[in-house]
């Protein structure tokens, strides 16, 4: 059996989605973060990284 076999056996044995499993406060974090993306409310990579810089 491929490895492709037993990751795709591996998955359909899977009974459970992991937005089932994580926290309420976890799952509103997401859901804010996907909002703040659809209203262009977004910063660079390249912004975040100079403003912290001293901490990379």
């Amino acid at each position: 059996m491929s490895l492709i076999d037993k990751l795709m056996k591996l998955r359909e044995e899977e009974s459970t989605d992991w937005w089932d499993e994580i926290a309420s406060l976890e799952k509103e974090s997401i859901e804010k973060g996907m909002q703040d993306a659809n209203d262009g409310k977004l910063t660079s990579h390249s912004t975040a990284k100079n403003a912290h810089e001293k901490w990379l």
